[in-house]
């Protein structure tokens, strides 16, 4: 429990968007890990990595109970797998917009398979913007 303390207070030491960025972290063999939720991350983070080791050292000094953390080397990483803490809800990623149009539109097609759909995604632009 120390050690999972010792993470959280060393996240909460890191710039607001590098917190973000990480999914968990551990340690094995002097060597602290940093998992990252995407691989677009890895670069920034590695970019960082001298202001990650300094405040590392500086936890370590201030606080002792941070000692379980203390590691001569950081690795960064991005995995696949899903975190076992099951209470960690999945965002959803599938932006959703509000419909702008309200299907004003000529519809001038001649032909009357396409007047048909043309006429439908009107219908459709009407309910999904409310303009019924």
């Amino acid at each position: 429990m120390e050690q999972i303390a010792s993470y959280k207070k060393l996240l909460a030491l890191l710039p607001p968007r590098y917190q973000s960025m990480v999914q968990f972290m551990y340690n094995r063999n002097d060597t602290l890990f940093f998992v990252l939720k995407h691989q677009g991350f890895k670069m920034e983070f590695d970019y960082k990595m001298t202001l990650i080791k300094g405040i590392l050292k500086k936890l370590v000094k201030q606080d002792e109970s941070c000692k379980c953390i203390d590691a001569e080397n950081i690795t960064v990483f991005v995995t696949n797998k899903m975190p076992l803490d099951a209470n960690e809800q999945k965002s959803d990623t599938v932006p959703c917009y509000s419909e702008k149009s309200k299907g004003g539109f000529q519809n001038l097609a001649k032909d009357e398979k396409l007047k048909k759909a043309f006429e439908s995604i009107r219908e459709i632009i009407r309910k999904r913007g409310g303009f019924e």
